[in-house]
């Protein structure tokens, strides 16, 4: 039986080249509501997310970005924030992350995670206030070149999961 979330997650990968072409208006807004609608500890959402697809933008904040400097060639950004005094602010906020990037993925749109923290730079470049923190940068666009979905380079399953108890192996 077929689980077209599981083959979502089975292929995804990191795309850092993207065609010169718009996302339409509708699967960009389902990839920020995807983020929305993103389960949190205690419903809090400690989160604010700016979405950017202004090409001079998008051209700063791949200068802003020392592990991204290709946002520049995107065809949108999600500047993804977290309030300081949230507790569990980085799990909620990493949850709403990949939604938004197994979302972006189901409709043939490339994505990968930028930056983590210390970006006062951006918070100050899309005006969040000093109440937030910049997590990452998401970077969206469609892959500028085939990519081999679902061949991915991991360890065995046995090495990194056990049954029941560390070291029993798993399946």
């Amino acid at each position: 039986m077929s689980n077209p979330v599981f083959e979502v997650v089975r292929t995804v990968l990191a795309v850092r080249e993207y065609e010169e072409r718009e996302i339409p208006d509708e699967v960009l807004d389902r990839i920020v509501e995807a983020a929305h609608l993103s389960a949190s500890s205690m419903n809090m959402q400690p989160w604010h997310f700016v979405v950017v697809r202004e090409r001079r933008a998008l051209v700063d904040l791949g200068g802003l970005v020392r592990t991204g400097p290709y946002i520049a060639g995107a065809a949108a950004a999600v500047v993804v924030a977290c309030e300081h005094d949230s507790r569990f602010g980085v799990s909620d906020v990493s949850r709403a992350v990949q939604s938004m990037i197994l979302t972006a993925w189901a409709d043939g749109v490339g994505s990968n995670w930028t930056g983590f923290g210390g970006l006062e730079g951006v918070r100050a470049y899309v005006g969040l206030p000093d109440t937030h923190e910049v997590l990452a940068v998401l970077p969206f666009g469609y892959p500028k070149r085939a990519v081999g979905r679902g061949v991915k380079k991991r360890k065995p399953l046995a090495e990194v999961a056990s049954m029941g108890r560390y070291g029993t192996p798993y399946g």
